[in-house]
Formats: structure tokens, C-alpha cells, sequence
């Protein structure tokens, strides 16, 4: 038996943030799955109006689940379950194990766009803390950046300073050496944030 999307992969921090909850519950409000279950059952099967507390059955449509009999049905709210392979799940499970997805977020965007999902947006009050936080995030940031320049100064140029004894010449090649850090250091930092590759 093996289990939905939400056991089988390890969470990312976007997985399983409230945004991606809400983005979520956004598609399953707007993409019926029976449509989506049509869509990748037709491969095999068509779908078909089943009674009771089931709204439809059909041979399983994910792809490496080879199902011989029907075992797949969808229920209301919108989830499904198969009693073949044992997964479970709603459209965005249903998306991302049916087609070629790497992350649970890239099948959640694909149904926004293909089915003209607006996904909700952050607060304004999300809008108005990052507003507020700037000028922390500034200081931090240009910390960092010097930190980080007095460090590449001391390691890479002061020993070769130190060599030279003329102390007019000593003070010309360090303002210099100092002004070629600042551009080293903006890198490493970027790549350390990862904002750059």
C-alpha cells in the first residue's frame, strides 16, 4: 500500500507553510477532480457515475499502478482513493502523481494556471511587517557585508601588506586592496543567500 504525496515526500518548508494550505484549498475549491481524473483515467478507462457514497469508478489513472479491475473512486468533498495502490488524496495529489512532477507546489501551480485559479495573496498586513522590518534587515544585511570584507581583507591582503615597509605606499595599496573586496564580498554573499548562481 503506498501512501499520499503528504507520506511519501519529505516536507519542504513551502509544503507546509499556511500560504501553500491556502493556495491548496484554492484548487480543490475550483478544480472539480472528476474532471481531472477523466482527463488521466481516459488512458485506461472511462470514468463511470457509481452509487451510494461514491461519485465515480474507474481503473486506477496513475501511471505506475497497472490496475486490471476497477479501484479507483472519487468521493465527496473532492478526494479520491484507490484500493489498489492505496493512494489517497484530492486534485493537487491526484496532478502531481499523474503527471511528471518533482515537488507537490509545481502540480499545485500547474491546475492555477491550466484552470485559471487566482490564488490567494498575503495579507497586507504580511505587506506592511516586511515595511517595518526593512531597516533591520538592512543593518543586518550591511553587517554581514562588512564582516565579511574585513575578513577576506585580513586573510587575502594584510600578510602582503605587511611586507611592504615604505608606510605612504602601505596605506595607498591598502585603500586599494579595501576598495577590490567590496565587489568579492557582495558575491559571496549572494551566493551564500543563494540569489545568484
Amino acid at each position: 500500500m503506498t501512501p499520499s504525496p503528504n507520506r511519501i515526500l519529505p516536507h519542504s518548508v513551502s509544503d507546509t507553510s499556511y500560504g501553500f494550505r491556502r493556495c491548496c484549498q484554492a484548487i480543490r475549491d475550483a478544480v472539480p477532480i472528476e474532471e481531472l481524473a477523466r482527463r488521466y483515467a481516459r488512458r485506461y478507462t472511462n470514468l463511470e457515475p457509481l452509487g451510494g457514497r461514491a461519485w465515480f469508478t474507474c481503473r486506477c489513472p496513475i501511471p505506475d499502478h497497472e490496475d486490471r479491475t476497477p479501484s479507483f473512486y472519487t468521493y465527496p468533498p473532492g478526494r479520491y482513493h484507490c484500493y489498489g495502490c492505496g493512494r489517497n488524496g484530492d486534485v493537487v495529489d491526484l496532478e502531481f502523481f499523474c503527471g511528471d512532477y518533482g515537488e507537490l507546489w509545481e502540480a499545485m501551480i500547474s491546475l492555477a494556471v491550466e484552470y485559471d485559479v487566482e490564488l490567494p495573496k498575503r495579507p497586507e498586513s504580511w505587506y506592511r511587517g516586511r515595511e517595518r522590518q526593512r531597516p533591520v534587515r538592512d543593518a543586518i544585511n550591511r553587517a554581514r557585508f562588512d564582516h565579511l570584507r574585513r575578513r577576506l581583507f585580513r586573510y587575502f591582503f594584510e600578510p602582503s601588506l605587511l611586507r611592504i615597509e615604505d608606510p605612504d605606499e602601505r596605506e595607498a595599496e591598502a585603500k586599494l586592496l579595501w576598495d577590490v573586496t567590496a565587489p568579492l564580498a557582495q558575491m559571496m554573499l549572494e551566493r551564500l543567500r543563494g540569489e545568484s548562481s
